[in-house]
């Protein structure tokens, strides 16, 4: 089997997701896709040192694994639910 079989036949659809799995990807692919914008343009964005800080507090966090607040209480808490 060539690498890219042995990975293709390794790889969990996303239909074998639970739903918390799920939520669970798609942060991660937020998170990453933040991440990479952050450091792609940071420089150009002028932002106050301490939203800059901030920012960077909570990708190192993230990162480092540590647990992050669920959308749903993020929109409770912003009234949005």
């Amino acid at each position: 089997m060539t690498a890219q079989k042995d990975t293709e036949a390794t790889e969990q659809k996303v239909s074998d997701l639970s739903v918390s799995e799920l939520r669970e990807l798609i942060r991660e692919v937020v998170l990453d896709c933040v991440g990479e914008s952050y450091e792609d343009f940071h420089r150009d964005l002028e932002v106050s040192p301490e939203f800059a800080a901030n920012l960077q507090a909570t990708i190192d966090a993230v990162a480092a694994g540590e647990p992050t607040i669920p959308a749903e209480e993020v929109y409770r808490r912003l009234g949005l639910d």
